[in-house]
């Protein structure tokens, strides 16, 4: 389940970052790319709660490995 929230969590981060460049360049405020960056670390905080350790750089390759691999 951690690994899942990992990953999840991590896409929405990504997604706020690409939300925040397309806000900008269309000159809008990015409330969307803030909101999708609260929801990404709301969702790394769950997975490190439910499993201590699993939140970090190098376990993002190895949760992908074992959710879809």
């Amino acid at each position: 389940m951690a690994d899942v929230l990992l990953l999840l969590g991590t896409a929405l981060c990504v997604l706020s970052v690409l939300s925040a460049i397309i806000s900008v360049l269309r000159t809008q405020a990015p409330r969307p790319a803030a909101i999708l960056l609260c929801l990404g670390i709301a969702v790394l905080v769950v997975a490190a709660v439910i499993e201590p350790g699993s939140v970090g750089f190098d376990q993002i390759g190895a949760a992908f490995g074992r959710v879809f691999g």
